[in-house]
Formats: C-alpha cells, structure tokens, sequence
C-alpha cells in the first residue's frame, strides 16, 4: 500500500509544479526562466508516473479478481464428492482440463462478441474475466499436479479405472490434464493482458513473488 500511496503522491506532485508554471507563464511569460528541457523532463516524468499509477490502479482490480478465482477453482476437482458421492471421487471429468476448457471457449466467445470494440468498458470487462479464467485455469491446474501425490484412482464410468492394478495410468491423466490447464491459462492470460502482460509479471513478482520468497528463505535461516 506503501507503494500505491507513494505513485499517487508524486503524480500529483508533478502534475501540480506543471499546473503552476503554466499559470505563471499565462500572466508574465518573463517569469519563466527555464529551458526547453526542463519542460520535456516534467513532461517525461509526469507520463513515468501517469503510466506507473495507472499500472497499480489496473493491479487493484485484475489481483484481487486472479486471487478469487484461483482460490474458488482451486476445490473444484473435489466438487465431485458433494454431487456423486465419496465413492466417485476423482470421477475423470472432475479431474481434468474439461471444464476449464469449457471457460476458454466462453472466453474466447466473449471477444468475439466484443470484436475490436475501443470502449473502455469492453476492454475493462475483457481484460478481468480474461484474468479470472487464467487464474481458474492455474486454480485446477495445481490441484490435479498435487493430487499426483495423493495415491487414488481416477475414477472412469463403467470401466472404473483405465488400468486395474496400478496407479501409473492415473498419475499420467492427472500429470497431462494438469499441463493442458496451464496451457490454457498461460493462453487466456496472453489473450486478455497482451501488451500489459509484461507489466503484470513484473508487478506480481516485485509485490508477491520476491517478498514471499524472501521471507521464506529468511525465515529457513533464522533471519528477522
């Protein structure tokens, strides 16, 4: 927060000094002393921080939005067992990359219907249910990948398992349906941010990444 205070505070601090030479310069132009480059680098700065706060107000709403809908698809593989019961649990389609396929193809009719529309709306909308359904996506996608270490087979109407007698086969639906639903959000993620994709990594990894990180290697150290 520290951070998104600071950004605001200096775009109002730039924006104010430009405010008043200008207002200098509308009553005495004489008054202004100052080159021609000194005006290009309030200009340059204003634009630095312009950029930078629209950055985290963007950042205020696409995280919360990624956070929520990772956390709630994160248990919809489990989702199984209150609508067929514990003893279908890891029924196959619960247990893959089906439905978030299914996101992704109401995503994508989304954009469609949407086309190159300029509106500020449309491209605000686009841009958080793209975000929501990469998150969705890594949600199932990291369940399935720790299922992998939890030893149950998937369960297959009719059939019961692909192969009676060993896990291997369950291990290898859950490990590749697990890496298509990465896919599918790397993609849905490049779909709705495009050019701000790389501001996001960036701002995800400078606020969330690095001091998670850090603090778990200080803490593995002892360090306060």
């Amino acid at each position: 927060m520290e951070d998104v205070r600071n950004v605001f505070a200096r775009q109002r601090k730039v924006k104010g000094l430009s405010r008043k030479l200008a207002d200098q310069a509308a009553v005495d132009p004489e008054v202004i002393t100052f080159d021609h480059s000194f005006y290009k680098e309030v200009k340059l700065r204003a634009n630095c921080w312009k950029n930078r706060a629209g950055t985290y107000t963007k950042m205020a709403v696409l995280v919360p939005a990624g956070l929520f809908a990772f956390s709630e698809m994160y248990s919809f593989p489990d989702k199984d067992i209150s609508l067929l019961g514990i003893g279908n649990h890891r029924f196959f389609l619960f247990h893959s990359g089906v439905a978030i396929w299914c996101i992704r193809k109401l995503y994508e009719a989304q954009l469609a219907r949407a086309g190159n529309s300029r509106l500020l709306r449309d491209r605000a909308v686009n841009k958080i249910l793209g975000v929501m359904a990469g998150s969705a996506a890594f949600g199932v996608g990291c369940h399935l990948a720790v299922d992998i270490m939890q030893p149950k087979s998937i369960v297959f109407p009719f059939i019961g398992s692909l192969v009676q007698g060993t896990l291997v086969d369950d291990d290898i639906w859950l490990l590749a349906n697990s890496i298509w639903c990465f896919k599918m959000g790397s993609d849905m993620f490049t779909l709705a941010l495009g050019d701000d994709l790389p501001k996001v990594k960036a701002f995800v990894r400078r606020n969330f990444v690095e001091p998670l990180t850090g603090g778990l290697r200080n803490a593995f150290l002892g360090v306060d």
